[in-house]
């Protein structure tokens, strides 16, 4: 339930006040998870856990970040700050209201991520640090609280570098905040426990899943908070897509005096619809109750798809046992003016888009993201490859390798329910130490790390994404390797892209590798025209949109058949913020993305993946923002999935073509006349369906 927000009986108050309800029956009640979304007070600066807001402070709502425009605007833009944007410390504060009522009951923060360390105060008490950025972590508030008043609650967020927590560098801006939402839960005193390392609690494994029979295993953290020992029971419900129980367990249990208690059961399903991906991402839900006197005290709900994953090192990836096509994107979690303070819709957005494209996996670079993300990849099918974010390099501080095993912990903890989730990543693009004085040799922690992903996970691949190609050492400590390769960008030629396969698959004994990024930069106001000419160098201003659409046709002519890839990533689906860059037509800007950061636009590469990825018939005429030519006659190339198109020239035919093998389809040697034309393409299907697609390009007499 979301509790009511605003004035107290008219009185003005000197900070934003959540009252919470009183609730008639304090020992008996289920749980409420109250959003903290508004009534909150910021100030960008360290200003210490006493302080109380005055006309200094801003008040801001939940999701936020103060970097929405610094992080995005270049680093030149801001010369006082080193890497042109601030990183530092800032402090929300906002009061809450607890009923004098509360009884027995448990009260708990628990906050979705914060950028990158969280200090969290109650009433001028120290509650608990948080070190990471990109998971949750929750904090019991009981023992600090106030009976009788107000209760003041202060968080101190700091983006700074720190040199034990990841990420130490990497490409993208680091937005500082609390960038996702915050909750405060009430619970009964005999409750599934917030607390284990931020999770649901809940934790399901899947023993085996077939056509004929599932085996599930459910285990349940489950905290007493009372004095003495608590009588309850555990019920274990599965229900189906209809909210119809197909199976249930219940055991009776003796929770001891203040401690915590983990409870198995095993769970049965019968000819159970297993989740296919795309295909039929079938959900169950699970329900963990907890019953007490006959009443519902607590209760959680988690997904649950019954699946398998796993990568053969002759096959590929393998979901239930059976070959299936991972192809994909990389994902980046912020927005224009917005940065990493991102809403549900946004997250929907974003994924409705994914989903248009086609494809079936996403790469979550280079951190964990929003439950919002997995909740909604869940329900479309989507394959998740999620990550810590151990970028770039890996000092030989042992703090920092504690709290990269941390960030692990989290992050597959907080994530094990999900059957979206379906690769676990420990790293992206280390350096070697002869690559980076500053690095210590990572291959001791990558070793800790895929055991620790291990023993807490069994049922997913472990994967990492390298950028350098003969890094045998390190490839050789993680199970699946991928590569960040860019041919035709950073470094040779768009064609030299097989070769590269080639080299990469034998360099490795000859084991199945992915692509975990390639692609290149594009500008919707840059053009080219025929002959094409390439952008003088990456980090020049100009990046047309057409050198993109080079690059990925020879990618994926290359990548299409070829079994030696058990998946491929593109770089990136939307262009995203990295605030040192200064290239192409937007200083701060990765441009690399098939979509333009606002959302907006769709480039014309985006539309050579949907005619190879997406079902829906469609038609795409390319270089249409390129309106005034100067070159004639000129070639005009589309993309389409359908059987046929035709091409119309200023109302006559010009010829019907079947698009080639990645369904492009060319007109070479097309003549225009002196002002406008009008460029037409009709799509026909097998069943004899259309789509059209039309521009006006208007040739400019010299």
């Amino acid at each position: 339930m979301r509790a009511a927000l605003g004035t107290l009986g008219g009185m003005k108050l000197p900070l934003p006040l959540l009252l919470l309800p009183v609730l008639a029956a304090p020992v008996f009640a289920q749980r409420q998870d109250i959003e903290l979304s508004s009534g909150w007070s910021f100030i960008r600066q360290d200003a210490g856990p006493a302080a109380t807001p005055d006309a200094k402070w801003t008040a801001v709502t939940l999701p936020h970040t103060w970097n929405a425009l610094d992080g995005q605007n270049g680093k030149a833009a801001d010369p006082n700050q080193p890497e042109g944007y601030y990183r530092g410390p800032g402090w929300y504060v906002r009061t809450l209201e607890i009923p004098a009522d509360l009884g027995d009951r448990r009260v708990v923060l628990r906050c979705e991520a914060v950028s990158q360390v969280a200090d969290v105060y109650l009433n001028d008490a120290y509650v608990g640090q948080h070190r990471g950025g990109f998971t949750a972590f929750a904090f019991d508030l009981t023992p600090h609280l106030r009976r009788d008043g107000p209760n003041v609650l202060r968080i101190r967020a700091d983006n700074s570098r720190f040199p034990d927590v990841a990420p130490l560098s990497g490409d993208f801006t680091v937005f500082g905040g609390i960038y996702r939402p915050v909750h405060l839960l009430i619970l009964d005193p005999v409750h599934v426990s917030p607390l284990d390392h931020g999770s649901s609690g809940v934790y399901l494994t899947i023993d085996s899943a077939a056509p004929a029979a599932a085996e599930i295993t459910a285990l349940a953290v489950v905290d007493n908070v009372l004095a003495g020992p608590a009588e309850a029971a555990l019920e274990f419900d599965i229900a189906d897509s209809t909210g119809k129980v197909v199976a249930k367990q219940t055991a009776p249990v003796s929770f001891a005096a203040n401690g915590s208690t983990r409870i198995k059961q095993r769970l049965h399903l019968d000819q159970p619809h297993l989740w296919q991906g795309r295909r039929d991402p079938y959900l169950y839900s699970v329900t963990v109750r907890v019953t007490r006197g006959g009443k519902a005290v607590d209760s959680v709900i988690q997904p649950l798809g019954v699946r398998t994953v796993r990568i053969d090192p002759k096959l590929g990836f393998l979901l239930n046992g059976k070959p299936y096509p991972v192809y994909g994107v990389n994902r980046h979690q912020d927005r224009i003016d917005q940065g990493w303070a991102l809403t549900p819709a946004n997250q929907e957005e974003d994924f409705r888009i994914i989903d248009e494209l086609g494809a079936t996996a996403v790469r979550l670079a280079h951190y964990p993201q929003s439950e919002v993300v997995h909740r909604i990849a869940d329900r479309s099918g989507l394959l998740l490859w999620q990550e810590i974010s151990l970028v770039d390099r890996v000092p030989s501080l042992k703090e920092f390798a504690a709290t990269s095993r941390q960030q692990l912990t989290e992050m597959i903890l907080q994530g094990y329910n999900h059957p979206s989730l379906s690769f676990w990543g420990l790293f992206n693009e280390l350096k070697a130490v002869w690559a980076n004085p500053l690095s210590a040799p990572p291959e001791p922690l990558i070793r800790e790390l895929r055991e620790l992903a291990s023993s807490l996970d069994p049922s997913r691949p472990i994967v990492s994404a390298s950028w350098i190609r003969d890094y045998d050492i390190l490839h050789d400590t993680v199970p699946h390797i991928a590569f960040n390769q860019y041919p035709g960008w950073y470094w040779g030629k768009p064609e030299d892209v097989g070769p590269m396969i080639d080299f990469l698959y034998a360099k490795h004994g000859n084991r199945l590798i992915a692509m975990s990024e390639y692609g290149a930069g594009a500008s919707v106001q840059h053009h080219s025209e025929i002959p094409l000419t390439t952008p003088k160098n990456t980090g020049s201003p100009y990046h047309p949109e057409e050198w993109q659409t080079t690059v990925h046709e020879a990618a994926w002519r290359a990548f299409k058949n070829d079994k030696r890839l058990w998946g491929t990533f593109i770089w990136a689906m939307f262009d995203f913020a990295s605030d040192g860059r200064d290239e192409g037509d937007t200083p701060g800007r990765n441009d690399k993305g098939l979509v333009t950061y606002d959302r907006k636009t769709r480039k014309d590469a985006f539309y050579l993946y949907q005619a190879n990825w997406s079902e829906a018939p469609m038609v795409h005429l390319t270089s249409r923002r390129l309106v005034e030519r100067h070159v004639n006659p000129i070639e005009v190339k589309l993309y389409s999935n359908c059987s046929e198109v035709e091409l119309v020239v200023n109302g006559a035919s010009v010829g019907k073509q079947k698009p080639d093998a990645i369904q492009v389809c060319r007109w070479p040697n097309i003549s225009l006349k002196p002002g406008e034309n009008r460029i037409e393409a009709i799509g026909r299907t097998a069943n004899g369906a259309e789509v059209r697609d039309a521009v006006v390009w208007l040739l400019k007499s010299e």
